[in-house]
């Protein structure tokens, strides 16, 4: 007999924080009405009558929409597509289409087998998950960027895996249908992630999509809250509770949840977020994409059950992670599992994409612009600094200190002399989850620029040129917002309002922490900016087509202090480092490269060796900013520097290996107690993090 995975021992109470985080606590049972269940039948009864009255075929989407549950998030994301990149960011982006956004399946494997499109052999679950990550990051750029070839080569394996779903609605590969085993359901969480996306994007709202997702969790006998990572599903149920108002799915998203916290959360293979660990505020003993994928679900709980336990726990789970793990560039130590904050901690680029994926969701709960600045830094920094500029290369781990990167230079301690800091289009090789998950980063930023607030206004989350079209105000009318602006290598971002008519609604504008004295003009006069409140100003106003709101955000010089007495130089968003120039030597290794699109090895070929003068007191007189007019690329060629003051460390040189010393690596910042720096003053120039390939960003501070 199948495993009813909904229902247990007692009914559904008034939940407390014992409920969601007790390991003792019993789980709920979905056969006995709760009150937020009755409001959803209550819900679609009134829908069914209403239409009936009014002599109206209540199509399947329409229900849908009737029946979609009371949702508890501060801010709700809006569909796929309804924000478009502009400007630089599309230019940036049209690259990540032309090459490996769109050729990764020509380029290596496992990309290039078809997997999630009739393969059903493979010795492992993991090729699946990296085609996913691939088919998710296709799926969001197609539809982004409007690109109907990209679109049409995605909905290949969408459609065939909606097509050959089993007879008891079971969709996903053969392969791991049997739940046995570890990761029998991760996979599914990375792919559904593409159909929530072409769902959501429908003009029909993918009522076929959802019904198929719905039918495959409400019959699959799969354990989801013990194997690993299984627990991860709970995103797409409590989607598929969204889209379709079925309280099965809420109480099976929480019943997976009380035994992950019960039997599996204390285990650091699996997390470790055991309720002491995470409000002991201790240091992360885990897996970073692991703990990010996890720790984001109580977040999501929250949104559907407004269960304050659920979004305490998250918070605090999130709060490891800033206080003993980020770096400079945005993104935690992660060399797969969470390490410390030296110059020489480096992260896995899935991480870029997984961390900021969930600090979106913690922004959608707290409706606090702090996640959005996290997003932003990541993806400015991180981001971009661990992609080669022409798109057909990334690194598998990257670090704010790498002054060569090649295919025996890593510095870390998993696969320490390996492979993993060069420059590939499938840097994993077999471990190919980066190459594939790469490619939800940028996209992902795009659909979350924009999300709505619950009365009914508009929240500009995220910037960078784009353009918006969405309903505003309470008769929903059609809008365009143009989002104008260099942002992040400039300060003011423009906002010009069209629609047929004028409409009244409140827009809300992030106000990034780092910003002091924002300046706000409407139709060109300047206005008294509103007190920022969690982190966003609110303009309530009638806005007629035509208006321009426009916010200044001016960016000032920092300085931030890391071990070992490094010193790193930011200016507003973006973190700078020196650009070290390099010597590439493509290699072409059969099955994972080809020629168009090799390996590399990447050495230094300008001076690096330089720690810097600076005090933390009046930057702006020891710190010079250059700006040149804005490029549309300005990732490969930057319109903002700074120059600053530095001095050669003589002795500061590449490591090598004793018994190989061919083999190099970037060393540590050195001991200026014993170290030769050179007399001469020299002034080197800095450039934004994201646009450079081997860099110095965390500098040997010469005034300690």
């Amino acid at each position: 007999m199948a495993k009813d995975n909904t229902c247990s021992e007692k009914p559904s109470t008034d939940e407390t924080a014992d409920s969601v985080l007790n390991p003792q606590s019993d789980t709920v049972c979905s056969h006995a009405i709760d009150r937020r269940q009755f409001l959803s039948m209550a819900m679609m009864s009134s829908a069914l009558l209403l239409s009936a009255k009014r002599g109206i075929a209540l199509t399947e989407p329409a229900l849908q929409a009737a029946i979609r549950p009371r949702s508890y998030a501060a801010l709700a994301s809006l569909p796929p597509g309804a924000v478009r990149p502009e400007g630089w960011l599309r230019t940036y982006m049209e690259k990540q289409v032309a090459q490996l956004g769109s050729q990764l399946p020509d380029v290596s494997w496992p990309f290039t087998e078809p997997y999630w499109k009739g393969e059903e052999q493979a010795e492992s679950w993991w090729p699946w998950e990296q085609k996913a990550y691939w088919i998710d990051g296709a799926t969001r750029l197609a539809i982004v960027m409007q690109d109907e070839a990209l679109t049409h080569r995605v909905q290949e394996s969408i459609n065939y895996t909606l097509a050959h779903a089993a007879p008891d609605g079971y969709l996903g590969p053969s392969f791991f249908e049997n739940p046995k085993g570890d990761f029998h359901r991760w996979p599914q969480n990375i792919f559904f992630r593409s159909l929530m996306a072409s769902a959501e994007a429908r003009d029909d709202a993918g009522y076929h999509i959802v019904d198929a997702v719905r039918k495959h969790y409400l019959t699959d006998t799969a354990d989801y809250g013990v194997p690993t990572r299984n627990i991860t599903n709970v995103e797409e149920m409590l989607w598929c509770y969204e889209q379709t108002g079925n309280p099965r799915l809420l109480t099976m998203a929480e019943n997976a949840w009380r035994e992950y916290m019960k039997k599996v959360a204390a285990d650091p293979g699996h997390g470790d977020l055991s309720w002491m660990r995470v409000y002991a505020d201790t240091p992360i003993n885990a897996h970073g994409v692991t703990y990010a994928e996890t720790c984001k679900l109580p977040a999501i709980l929250y949104n559907h059950t407004g269960n304050d336990e659920y979004l305490k726990f998250a918070l605090a789970a999130q709060r490891r992670i800033f206080d003993f793990h980020m770096l400079i560039d945005g993104i935690p130590s992660t060399s797969e599992w969470f390490r410390t904050r030296t110059a020489l901690d480096s992260h896995e680029t899935c991480d870029i994409s997984d961390h900021t994926w969930s600090w979106g969701y913690l922004m959608m709960a707290t409706g606090d612009g702090v996640w959005g600045d996290r997003i932003e830094r990541a993806c400015f920094n991180a981001g971009p600094g661990a992609i080669k500029n022409d798109w057909k290369a990334l690194q598998y781990f990257s670090c704010p200190n790498q002054f060569l990167a090649t295919l025996n230079s890593d510095h870390n301690v998993m696969e320490h002399g390996g492979r993993l800091m060069a420059y590939q289009p499938n840097p994993g090789q077999k471990t190919a989850c980066c190459g594939g998950n790469v490619h939800r980063l940028l996209p992902n930023y795009v659909v979350r620029m924009w999300m709505r607030s619950p009365d009914g206004g508009l929240v500009a989350t995220l910037y960078g040129p784009s353009k918006l079209n969405t309903v505003a105000g309470p008769n929903h009318v059609p809008v365009e917002i143009v989002q104008s602006t260099n942002y992040p290598f400039d300060e003011q971002i423009n906002f010009w309002f069209n629609a047929a008519h004028p409409v009244t609604f409140p827009l809300s504008l992030r106000i990034p922490a780092w910003c002091s004295e924002p300046h706000i003009a409407v139709n060109g006069a300047s206005i008294a900016a509103p007190a920022p409140k969690n982190g966003f100003i609110t303009l309530r106003r009638r806005f007629v087509p035509g208006d321009t709101v426009t916010l200044v955000l001016p960016m000032s010089l920092a300085v931030s202090h890391w071990p070992q007495g490094g010193i790193g130089i930011e200016h507003g968003p973006l973190v700078y480092s020196l650009p070290i120039r390099e010597n590439w030597t493509p290699i072409v290794e059969p099955r994972f490269t080809t020629p168009e699109f090799p390996s590399w090895n990447a050495t230094p070929a300008s001076p690096w060796n330089y720690g810097i003068l600076l005090t933390s007191e009046n930057l702006e007189r020891q710190i010079d900013i250059q700006r040149l007019p804005m490029t549309e690329d300005p990732w490969t060629n930057p319109p903002i520097s700074l120059s600053v003051p530095a001095k050669r460390i003589e002795d500061w040189d590449l490591m090598a290996n004793p018994d190989n010393p061919e083999q190099k690596f970037t060393p540590p910042l050195p001991d200026l107690n014993v170290s030769k720096v050179s007399d001469a003053v020299e002034t080197i120039t800095l450039a934004p993090y994201g646009s450079t390939k081997l860099r110095v960003t965390i500098f040997p501070n010469l005034n300690t």
